[in-house]
């Protein structure tokens, strides 16, 4: 094993405090104080604490009806940083972001088949050239995460693979993965993985109810609640799948790959969908309504249960179909100006699109650092 970033020796108030900064800063110190419940002289100290480590730095000054002009504080993104991995059936991506989320580095690799080992090595690689391109050199991570396609067994460890991955079903992920590689490795399913790089990097960030719709190999999807994310009793909530059956089309990003296959479209894998949406529009915005107009009644049946802020279509898509599909569902994007029981939900497309995935694996590791 690699020795573990300084930052996971953080104390729990330092995390908590922290978490603030991300969340909401850059804030003044007297807000910060009224916000956690303490004295300016003990938030000073906390402060202090945390600078020990690189994480604060001061804003611009902001001068008040009096004194001297105060400088806001916020989490300094250099402090830390994170990679994360995501892959399909032919190829890998590796992101590498700081403790904000911010992207640094960001490295596609062929995959040659899927399965755990290929996956190892080719993410190995893949890192090493992420680690170049963010010119972190050999710095400690605070992690290492990986976007798994399918969920868990509630017995076990073990891996309930998505179909199209039969190699990697009742695979013991985590024991697997942290042989192979010194950073500390963290696993979570693909659409849970997505909404924590919405809440990390992307529209979730700062809100603390939304849901995330993931068109990927199937309709999976994540769910943050009272700022965390929400992963049930048996640690499998957030797809939407059943919603769906297997035998009849449904909103799913393989059901695109396999519409288009029908239509004697080479659609190899999704990364083809950029180029297939310039020379097939009409086939690919066809299938963009469909599977908006069969989201709908779910999504609102779902925003009625659980009442999000808002939901984010997101997943392996690129931006300008996952807008598309939202635009297709029929609900607004944004909040009328007075909100009532039972209104539509608030329906938007994802800006980190595919790249969700490697962002929101990178995500795993700071997010179980700061909200534990």
């Amino acid at each position: 094993m690699a020795s573990l970033s300084p930052l996971r020796s953080l104390t729990i108030a330092d995390r908590r405090l922290a978490a603030l900064l991300l969340d909401d800063g850059p804030m003044l110190r007297s807000e910060l104080a009224r916000r956690i419940g303490v004295s300016r002289p003990a938030i000073t100290q906390m402060l202090a604490s945390l600078d020990r480590y690189g994480l604060v730095e001061e804003g611009e000054a902001t001068r008040g009806t009096r004194g001297q002009p105060a400088r806001p504080v916020g989490i300094r993104g250099n402090a830390g940083y994170s990679a994360g991995v995501s892959f399909s059936h032919s190829y890998l991506d590796v992101a590498i972001i700081d403790i904000t989320g911010r992207e640094v580095a960001f490295h596609r690799a062929r995959l040659t088949e899927p399965t755990p080992d290929a996956v190892a090595e080719v993410a190995r690689l893949a890192l090493a050239a992420a680690r170049t391109q963010a010119t972190i050199g050999t710095a400690d991570l605070i992690g290492l995460g990986f976007a798994l396609p399918g969920d868990f067994r509630v017995d076990t460890l073990e891996l309930q693979a998505h179909r199209y991955f039969p190699a990697f079903d009742q695979l013991d992920a985590h024991a697997f993965f942290q042989s192979r590689f010194a950073e500390p490795v963290f696993i979570e399913n693909d659409g849970r993985t997505s909404a924590m790089g919405e809440r990390l990097a992307g529209l979730g960030r700062g809100c603390r109810d939304f849901l995330l719709i993931h068109i990927g190999h199937g309709v999976g999807g994540g769910l943050f609640l009272n700022n965390r994310l929400y992963r049930g009793a048996h640690f499998n909530a957030g797809p939407l799948g059943t919603f769906f059956p297997l035998d009849a089309p449904r909103p799913s990003g393989q059901d695109l790959l396999e519409t288009l296959r029908r239509r004697d479209i080479a659609a190899g894998d999704f990364d083809a969908l950029d180029a297939i949406a310039d020379e097939h529009p009409g086939e690919v915005e066809a299938w963009c309504v469909r599977a908006g107009g069969q989201l709908a009644p779910v999504l609102r049946h779902v925003a009625d249960l659980i009442d999000p802020a808002f939901m984010i279509v997101g997943g392996r898509l690129p931006a300008r179909l996952l807008a598309k599909v939202a635009r297709a569902t029929g609900f607004p994007s944004e909040n009328a100006p007075v909100r009532f029981a039972g209104q539509a939900p608030i329906v938007r497309p994802s800006l980190l699109a595919a790249r969700a995935g490697a962002i929101g694996a990178a995500s795993i590791p700071v997010l179980d650092l700061f909200h534990p």
